[in-house]
């Protein structure tokens, strides 16, 4: 059993989102992803402020990856996790990228909800997924990978030592500069 006292500290209200990453992927992952999101959860797909629909439509999300131009109307894919809102970005080919807002999670049940989510995006991309700080993939706080069965979450003690351990390695490589 977790114990909500020692996790609530990565959905602290800062101001900023909690970024869900799966990083080095191919559009067959997307496609994978974009099937699993289309049967298994409830979508609101399309831009900004309009042009919702139930479904993401993977051709376009293909078409965005391929515009050179920029000319393509970005859309989003926003999910409805029973009351927990996750939206997910089409901007890189090679990462698939989620946002939430942490204030949505003020239980261990809220919680729940998303390991299980990244759960069945791992399950079904067969790759590892991380739960990070807005914009800081190289410190995931939660990492769940089905294939090798890991579900680690970080305490607030774990992560403190590890920020300490990669402060010293940044001085000690500014210093041999």
């Amino acid at each position: 059993m977790r114990d909500w006292e020692n996790i609530k500290w990565i959905f602290e209200k800062d101001g900023s989102l909690r970024d869900i990453y799966v990083q080095n992927v191919e559009i067959s992952d997307w496609e994978k992803l974009i099937e699993l999101l289309n049967s298994k959860y409830k979508i609101s797909y399309g831009n900004e402020d309009k042009n919702y629909s139930n479904q993401i439509d993977s051709d376009y999300v293909k078409k965005m990856f391929a515009d050179e131009t920029g000319k393509l109307e970005m859309k989003f894919g926003r999910i409805d996790l029973n009351g927990i809102l996750i939206v997910c970005h089409f901007i890189l080919e090679e990462q698939i990228e989620f946002d939430i807002c942490p204030t949505e999670i003020n239980s261990i049940h809220e919680l729940n909800l998303i390991l299980e989510f990244m759960k069945s995006v791992s399950k079904k991309l067969n790759k590892k997924i991380t739960l990070c700080g807005e914009m800081e993939p190289e410190f995931p706080l939660i990492k769940i990978d089905t294939k090798n069965e890991i579900e680690k979450i970080l305490t607030l003690k774990e992560a403190r030592n590890m920020q300490k351990k990669l402060t010293k390695m940044l001085v000690n490589s500014q210093n041999s500069s």
